[in-house]
């Protein structure tokens, strides 16, 4: 089992906490840093601070959105993390959703099937170091040269998608899949549309790295745990959009779901996180005590997964969040 690691991002003190996580998290052996962007601060900042204090981990955007940085400036930014770093570069991107390219960006949130296929060729034909000569639906670029060459010779590129379609096309294009809120329960259903893609293109599906991102706490108190990572959870379903409740639905959590966005809607927010039962939380998360935690990543391994991404819940404490690294060091290997 691979374990990876979200450094928490909601908080300040997370954030000056975020070279002391990697460090820890390279000691224990974890694969690879994923810094988010959303609200807060943005990926490349951070992971050229954590580049210059680590020598192994690998440094992954997890993710940045297609739609608010151009596949030219995503090009700049991903080579020169990949020089700093000496070659621990990851690429992850996302489509996002309305909420946060129209209401946040101001950009109209068009095409995101397409806009993804046409930032990965031009991803993948800059940093090789060829002039882009590109005309497509949603980009007309001509004569774009990067001055910078990676180390590595190709960027892995991990798309985070969610629905048929999206995870269809990326086992046609992506080396990897980044999902979130994975069910365990539900598992062979996810994967079979990447794997529809991947055959479709003459690709190998087991070539295709999948990094689930999972919510994940351990603590002395069980029930503290699984609490940070209800409301986590509610929080997806109940404020990010329509693809969280949507992702429920199709795994057999409807009821839940609805029960979810109509509690958050009307401001319950403790409804709302009371409203996901047990059940279907040891279905999407990792949390309890340190046996728990260790007893559900065993689980997840036995069940075909090779890649965690272990992701804290927003309310977990800088010494939750190190202690849950500490916690699940064991299951790597």
């Amino acid at each position: 089992m691979r374990l990876s690691y979200i450094s928490p991002f909601s908080q300040a003190t997370h954030r000056r906490n975020a070279v002391a996580y990697a460090r820890l998290a390279e000691d224990l052996g974890y694969d690879g840093v994923w810094l988010p962007e959303a609200f807060g601060s943005d990926a490349f900042t951070l992971l050229g601070l954590i580049a210059g204090r680590t020598t192994r981990l690998k440094l992954a955007t997890g993710i940045v959105n297609i739609y608010s940085r151009s596949p030219t400036l995503l090009a700049q930014s991903f080579a020169t993390l990949d020089e700093i770093s000496d070659g621990r570069a990851v690429i992850g991107l996302g489509a996002s959703g309305p909420v946060v390219i129209e209401n946040w960006h101001g950009m109209a949130f068009d095409r995101p099937l397409t806009r993804t296929r046409e930032v990965v060729e031009i991803l993948r034909l800059a940093l090789a170091g060829e002039r882009v000569d590109y005309q497509g639906e949603c980009f007309r670029l001509n004569g774009f040269r990067l001055l910078i060459r990676p180390v590595q010779r190709s960027l892995p590129i991990y798309l985070a998608t969610l629905k048929p379609r999206a995870v269809r096309q990326t086992g046609r294009i992506a080396d990897g899949w980044l999902p979130t809120h994975v069910s365990l329960r539900n598992l062979a259903k996810l994967r079979r549309p990447l794997i529809d893609g991947a055959r479709s293109a003459n690709r190998p599906p087991d070539s295709i790295d999948m990094a689930a991102m999972t919510l994940a706490v351990a603590t002395e108190d069980g029930a503290a745990a699984r609490a940070l990572c209800r409301e986590h959870l509610a929080y997806y379903v109940g404020g990010m959009g329509i693809f969280y409740h949507e992702l429920l639905h199709g795994y057999g959590y409807g009821d839940v779901a609805d029960n979810v966005v109509a509690a958050w809607k009307r401001g319950a927010r403790d409804a709302a996180a009371e409203a996901i039962p047990d059940e279907v939380l040891d279905d999407l998360v990792i949390a309890g005590t340190t046996p728990e935690c260790l007893d559900a990543v065993e689980a997840r391994r036995r069940a075909g997964l090779e890649h965690i991404v272990v992701f804290p819940p927003h309310g977990a404490s800088p010494e939750q969040v190190s202690g849950t690294l500490e916690a699940l060091a064991p299951a790597i290997g």
